[in-house]
């Protein structure tokens, strides 16, 4: 009976240190993965294209993130008078390269006034993105040198690239709005033309000579489209 349960005990003992070098042998094969996935991957971020990282620092002089209504500049373009826009339009400017230099694309709000009409142009290097705000209006475009006129209102999109002859005109009978966006946003850009042309509400405007006119249009990429002599 003595010698049973002596090797009762011994059987137990051989069982529990099987059991122990098992779970053993389980704990450093799975350290062992982990080590061997670990150089993997490291390797898999210096192999192939690098990593994409979000850099969260900003530019030293990024500009407004928000820009109030009341914080635009605001310019009036060809008003009739300094008392009195008519059918001139307002420019309210809300990013150029002076307020926003790292920005890629200017933003402005132009009302066009009754009647009004801005005359036929391009811009070589700077393409146009606007969005109709109320009013209506007429677009002018080229298609194979075929002039095309275009009803436009509230809601309609108007894309202007590079090298294209455009205008558009208000046939309504109040103002004309739409917001437009200038890629890129250039120090010497359409904006900068109608700030430079243009006048504080009240003030007078510079007067220019045609050839002046003719310079200042031609330095901030605006070409006016030469009249036809019938």
């Amino acid at each position: 009976m003595i010698k049973n349960k002596i090797v009762i005990k011994v059987i137990a003992l051989a069982v529990v240190s099987i059991m122990f070098t098992i779970v053993q042998g389980c704990g450093e094969k799975e350290n062992k993965l982990k080590k061997s996935e670990e150089p993997i991957a490291e390797l898999s971020l210096d192999e192939g294209t690098e990593p994409h990282i979000h850099s969260h620092s900003l530019p030293s002089d990024p500009g407004k993130r928000i820009v109030k209504p009341n914080e635009a500049k605001q310019f009036w373009i060809f008003p009739e008078s300094k008392e009195n826009l008519g059918s001139g339009g307002l420019l309210q400017v809300y990013m150029d390269s002076e307020s926003h230099p790292h920005a890629s694309s200017g933003f402005a709000k132009y009302e066009l006034g009754v009647g009004g009409a801005l005359p036929e142009h391009k811009h070589n290097k700077t393409e146009e993105i606007a969005y109709f705000l109320s009013g209506k209006g007429i677009v002018i475009s080229y298609e194979n040198d075929q002039r095309i006129e275009t009803v436009v209102e509230e809601g309609y999109v108007w894309y202007t690239a590079p090298g294209e002859w455009h205008s558009f005109k208000n046939t309504g009978d109040i103002p004309l709005k739409l917001v437009f966006a200038t890629i890129p946003n250039a120090k010497h850009g359409l904006l900068t033309f109608f700030k430079k042309v243009g006048a504080a509400p009240g003030k007078l405007a510079t007067v220019l000579s045609a050839d002046e006119f003719a310079k200042l249009a031609s330095e901030n990429d605006l070409i006016l489209k030469p009249a036809k002599i019938e």
